[in-house]
């Protein structure tokens, strides 16, 4: 091979390596911008009074009174770290995490995922003020996934809303939650930014055992069932939240897939 086609190679990557190092620097500064404006929610110095939910439901009062302590702060947003197990394809891959998550704004998750020795996909899957988006690459070098449009959008207000029991402050009657009774131990919940309800099934001492809602997959811009399974739970700074779950696509079903499983190292109020 000549050494004129060989510089010409070398500048067609050089160029293709610019563009995607350009890229790749547009999509940090794109996701730091919506997690810091997550970030920036802060509660407004309001309590928590159990009387205010007296007269909810009776599977959502005990949710809530059992969530949320009386006297503890109102919170507007949760930073969690977690780590667990991402399927892809048919194999369960170990990731570690952080997200932050605001009543009503969305949230912003951003995990590594190890595909084998030194070999990783780290981004973020978010959704913040009704925008929906997944930025990936490989070794965080090679953009693999770059998703945007109403699906995705519709998708992860899904997820965000059946996450939204990380801040169980969100689902308070003050934050525009609206409660009605499935039965004595499942109560549903409607938001005023979300299209479907969520779900809450809840023990006897108001422990919250799994949420449902129907989710937009985001290949087929179908809704499917979707959910959770609440392992454990913790407490911190008066709010109890679940610390251990599973999350899968039909919930419900026969054909019930999951497809997380993971749990929180530490969780921040705000």
């Amino acid at each position: 091979m000549s050494d004129r086609r060989l510089r010409r190679i070398g500048a067609v990557l050089a160029g293709v390596g610019g563009a995607l190092g350009a890229l790749r620097l547009r999509d940090r500064r794109d996701v730091r911008g919506r997690r810091r404006s997550l970030e920036a929610e802060r509660s407004a110095g309001a309590t928590f009074d159990p009387e205010s939910v007296a007269d909810l439901p009776p599977a959502a009062r005990r949710y809530l009174r059992h969530a949320v302590e009386p006297g503890a702060a109102v919170a507007r947003r949760v930073a969690v770290t977690m780590d667990g197990r991402f399927r892809l394809g048919s194999r369960w891959r170990p990731f570690e995490a952080t997200e932050v998550l605001a009543a009503r704004r969305g949230f912003v998750w951003q995990p590594t995922v190890r595909l084998g020795p030194g070999l990783w996909v780290s981004g973020a899957d978010f959704y913040v003020d009704g925008t929906g988006g997944q930025r990936f690459s490989l070794d965080g070098l090679l953009p693999v996934v770059r998703a945007r449009g109403p699906a995705v959008d519709r998708s992860s207000a899904g997820r965000f809303l059946a996450e939204s029991v990380w801040l169980p402050t969100s689902l308070l009657p003050e934050a525009g939650a609206d409660w009605e009774s499935v039965s004595e131990r499942r109560a549903r919940v409607r938001l005023p930014w979300a299209d479907e309800p969520l779900t809450l099934t809840v023990g006897d001492d108001g422990a919250l055992r799994s949420v449902e809602t129907r989710r937009v997959d985001g290949d087929t811009g179908e809704p499917r069932p979707f959910g959770a399974f609440v392992e454990s739970e913790r407490t911190v700074d008066g709010l109890t939240v679940p610390w251990r779950l599973e999350v899968g696509w039909d919930v419900g079903t026969n054909a019930y897939d999951p497809f997380f499983r993971a749990e929180l190292r530490d969780a921040t109020f705000g």
